[in-house]
């Protein structure tokens, strides 16, 4: 057993490393947080996954420093915390309750409760990641800025506001522009009380109150975290829209490519230059055939001849159902959504963009970077997974696609930079109380 701080060797059973000193223990709180963390991605199924993991952002990253956070005049609270042992009594329980609808910060017509606030806090806590912050501590006796003596709950505070004021802006622009959560994410917030039951089950809890008590503090309903879920979803389709809009010139498109050449990554590792060529868009249905061939002890190990030709036949029936109706892409992307065997890409319709050459297996490669394919071409591939039914999105330069999307949003972050300094808000910090998780 290695210390997970240090690597050095460590006694089974001991959780204190003899070198660091380090408690390779995680604390119930580090715990509860990490569970925060994927709490969206745990209800929301599949089709709202795919959007989250797209959205380009419009609210924090990294180490960010609201604008009203750098003023020095704001007069804190030492501590905003409600302690555990507080909420557990009969009297401080009630108290604390009696708050959780109280307005802390309002703007234009727009309201921030306590209850709202808890959950973009602990949201914000559990997403953050900086070398000198102890989540197994208590955010209230540390600091943010030691010259300062800022801590970091107030620092997380701040950023919780800010991140809420950008979350109303932007739904303020989007019911300017009359725009509405696409149905597909619609039918999927409709089941999101029964799949965060199921989680809450799943994890030992009894009910979905006590699951959202033990991740985001006493107080958070199923209806603020409904509405949490919503606001972030709603804001981030509107806003990957609206970035599609803006305009953007070569001139924009190289000073990115300057500013950004070395950050051109995609999946983590594959490096875009000016020389990688095309990224390609494509959709897919897949079709595998039944694994037929077993062992002596019954395990599949194989198709035969039979089931890959009962498998091409299947994928040409799927090719003909398409190419009998509209045969469009949103007729194939709604095939593609109920017949494909891809898990990874049936709630997207079947679609994977920023295909770079030798991302895919070979034949499906080859058939994408075919020098004479065309956008609207289709047909049917034969890989070592089963059939592919394709259609061909389109393609484009590599850097020119990842610098005008990085144009746009920084053209994008500039507007509503703009829009938040230039927005009044109203915060009663006096008001404000976080309840403690365990």
């Amino acid at each position: 057993m290695q210390c997970k701080y240090c690597q050095a060797e460590m006694e089974e059973g001991n959780s204190i490393c003899p070198v660091c000193g380090e408690d390779n223990e995680e604390s119930s709180v580090s715990k509860k947080l990490k569970v925060m963390k994927i709490l969206t991605f745990s209800f929301i199924g599949a089709v709202l996954l795919c959007v989250l993991v797209s959205l380009v952002s419009y609210g924090t990253s990294g180490r960010f420093l609201p604008g009203f956070l750098r003023k020095n005049d704001i007069n804190y609270k030492k501590s905003y915390s409600v302690s555990l042992e507080t909420l557990d009594t009969g009297i401080g329980n009630s108290s604390f309750m009696s708050g959780r609808d109280t307005v802390v910060a309002t703007v234009g017509e727009r309201e921030l409760t306590n209850r709202m606030l808890q959950v973009y806090y602990w949201d914000l806590v559990s997403r953050a990641s900086f070398a000198d912050l102890d989540k197994n501590e208590p955010l209230d006796t540390q600091y943010y800025d030691p010259d300062t003596e800022k801590t970091w709950q107030q620092y997380f505070i701040e950023v919780a506001i800010e991140t809420w004021m950008r979350d109303m802006l932007v739904l303020d622009m989007a019911d300017e522009a009359g725009f509405e959560m696409p149905e597909v994410y619609v039918t999927q917030f409709d089941t999101l009380e029964k799949d965060m039951l199921s989680t809450a089950v799943s994890k030992g809890y009894t009910t979905l109150e006590d699951f959202l008590k033990e991740m985001t503090g006493t107080g958070t309903t199923f209806e603020i975290y409904y509405e949490f879920l919503w606001t972030y979803f709603m804001g981030g389709s509107y806003w990957k829209e609206y970035i599609e809009t803006l305009e953007v010139d070569m001139a924009d498109i190289e000073a990115y490519y300057e500013k950004n050449a070395s950050s051109l990554v995609l999946d983590d590792y594959f490096q875009v230059t000016k020389d990688t060529g095309k990224l390609v868009d494509v959709r897919h249905i897949l079709i595998q055939p039944e694994q037929d061939i077993k062992d002596e002890d019954g395990k599949a190990t194989g198709s035969s001849e039979e089931a890959w030709e009962a498998c091409r036949v299947k994928a040409q029936e799927i090719l003909d159902q398409w190419l009998a109706g509209d045969a469009d892409e949103d007729a194939f992307a709604a095939l593609a959504t109920e017949k494909t065997e891809d898990g990874g890409s049936k709630s997207s319709g079947g679609l994977y963009t920023d295909v770079w050459p030798g991302r895919m297996v070979e034949a499906f490669n080859d058939w994408c970077f075919d020098e004479n394919r065309q956008s609207g071409d289709y047909g049917l591939v034969k890989t070592s997974y089963g059939y592919h039914i394709m259609y061909f999105v389109g393609a484009e330069e590599g850097w020119i696609r990842m610098c005008t999307t990085g144009a746009q949003s920084d053209k994008a972050s500039e507007i509503i930079d703009g829009i938040v300094e230039n927005t009044t808000i109203n915060v009663n910090y006096k008001k404000i109380a976080i309840a403690d998780i365990e």
